[in-house]
Parts: structure tokens; sequence; C-alpha cells
């Protein structure tokens, strides 16, 4: 098996709900939402979070990043690619923005986190953030990616066709 540098396009997003479920409401959940996407791996992700969008898209920023470092640690990623269709986020990254030269947390993070992978960060249209995309139109598998199934032995035997019982009379 080849050991192959691979480079990974991401999509980040955050929103707001503002049309939250009453017992969703009345259960203290918030209307925040983080969500990030690498399509070629197959992988959709969303979770509940509370803050700014900003702070969000941070949030899932950092989540996909350490999803890729705990979860696909096996496979030689050198380079991430984040896209993202918050402009704010994006021009964060300049080195002049005050959300990542007041917040020494997201700082140390970003660091620690570009010692091991190659980080670009860049702004895509909303309609095409792959991060927002329903669940219903997102493959639960790229086209690509094929799995071969083995017959299980157990469907092999006949089934054992039995009379219905037709329950207890009370």
């Amino acid at each position: 098996m080849e050991n192959k540098e691979i480079s990974l396009k991401c999509y980040v997003a955050a929103y707001h709900n503002r049309e939250l479920d009453r017992s969703l409401e009345e259960k203290g959940f918030t209307t925040g939402m983080i969500a990030f996407a690498i399509p070629d791996s197959g992988i959709l992700f969303r979770c509940r979070a509370e803050g700014s969008l900003v702070d969000l898209e941070f949030g899932a920023f950092f989540a996909l990043l350490r999803f890729i470092r705990t979860r696909l640690s096996q496979i030689n990623i050198q380079s991430v690619q984040v896209l993202s269709s918050l402009p704010e986020f994006v021009f964060s990254f300049d080195g002049k923005s005050p959300h990542l030269a007041n917040n020494k947390e997201r700082k140390k993070l970003l660091v620690e986190y570009g010692k091991s992978l190659g980080l670009a960060v860049g702004y895509i249209k909303i309609n095409n953030n792959a991060a927002l995309v329903s669940t219903a139109d997102a493959p639960s598998l790229p086209p690509q990616r094929q799995i071969t199934l083995a017959p299980d032995p157990a469907e092999k035997k006949k089934p054992d066709f039995r009379p219905f019982h037709t329950g207890l009379e009370l």
C-alpha cells in the first residue's frame, strides 16, 4: 500500500436557525449551528452551538481540524483547503483581524494545527458551500467509492414460515 500525500478540500459554515421548534426551545437548545463537510470522504457534520457567527465559524473550523487529526490520522494528509462563505472569517486570517490577533486560544490552536498541516482558507459562494447542503442532497459516499458487500451466510438458509398467531382473547 503506497503512502501518497493527500490534499483535502473542506467546507465550514455557521448559521443561526431562527425558527427553532418550540419543544427544543423549552429544552434549552440554542439556535446556533456549526457545520463542516469533507465531500471526498462523504463526511457532513453538524452540531448546535452558541455564539456570534464568527465565533461559530471558528468553532466549525477547529472542530474540522480536530476531526482530521483524530479521525483521519491514518491518511497522510499534507494540506487542507478550508472554504467558508463568511467573509469576516476568511479575512480574519490576514493577521490584522481582532478575531485572531486578540484571541490567544485561537492563535494557539492555529499554530498547533499548522505545524502538522498546511492550511489554506478561502471564500466560496454560499450556494456552493457543501457544509450547507441538505443531508438529503448529500450522498453517503462519493460516487467514485465502491463498497463490496459479501453475502451473509446466515441469509442463505431457507426462510422458516410459521402461521400467524391470532393473539390473546380477553
